[in-house]
């Protein structure tokens, strides 16, 4: 079982995400030719969770580095990938959080709402799985209980491109204006509609 550390703020990064962080950033900027817009969307302070599309592995690192001058983020990562020889350290240290999607991952769920009742800012990836042609998948309900569970915006997010990376294409993260649930988050068909909603929103951009 993987312990969460739950403990580090974000004006106060662990030493790892301090020095990958800035450096990740530079190597999408020269390399990729990073483009962020909409970047203003995203809450300087408080709760808010990140909503993406999945399309490559490398987007929890896209989107943390374009977040980064202004937020650090927290990651809802599949529990395999603590599996794996130094991807697993790796994500632990930045505070990802592990989820086993095969059942009801309440643990996962209370340690998500946890990050977002210290006020800090979560990214997750609603259809739950990388889209292998680009296009929407069927989103999970769970962004919508997490919404309304903690009061936390939604910032909508596309990201362009990073299925391409070797194709050295331009790389975009598009931000949104923020969503707020309103509805019971004990409701489950309320949840899955807003997540349908929150993710119309990200294929928008």
């Amino acid at each position: 079982m993987v312990k969460v550390n739950l403990d580090w703020e974000d004006d106060a990064r662990p030493f790892l995400h301090r020095i990958v962080g800035p450096l990740g950033r530079r190597l999408l900027d020269s390399v990729w030719g990073l483009k962020v817009a909409g970047l203003d969307n995203l809450p300087r302070q408080g709760a808010a969770i990140v909503a993406c599309n999945h399309v490559s592995n490398a987007d929890p690192l896209v989107i943390g580095f374009a977040v980064y001058p202004v937020r650090s983020l927290r990651y809802l990562a599949k529990v395999e990938l603590f599996r794996v020889p130094v991807v697993g350290w790796f994500i632990h240290q930045v505070g990802a959080i592990p989820l086993d999607r095969s059942r009801a991952d309440v643990a996962a769920v209370r340690s998500a709402v946890a990050v977002l009742d210290k006020g800090r800012c979560l990214a997750i990836f609603p259809e739950g799985t990388r889209s292998k042609d680009g296009r929407a998948g069927r989103p999970k309900a769970g962004v919508g209980y997490l919404a309304g569970q903690t009061g936390a915006p939604v910032v909508p997010a596309r990201l362009v491109n990073t299925d391409r990376l070797l194709s050295f294409r331009s790389v975009e993260v598009r931000f949104g204006p923020p969503l707020r649930f309103a509805g019971d988050p004990g409701d489950r068909r309320r949840c899955q509609d807003f997540a349908h909603m929150v993710m119309d929103r990200v294929f928008s951009l």
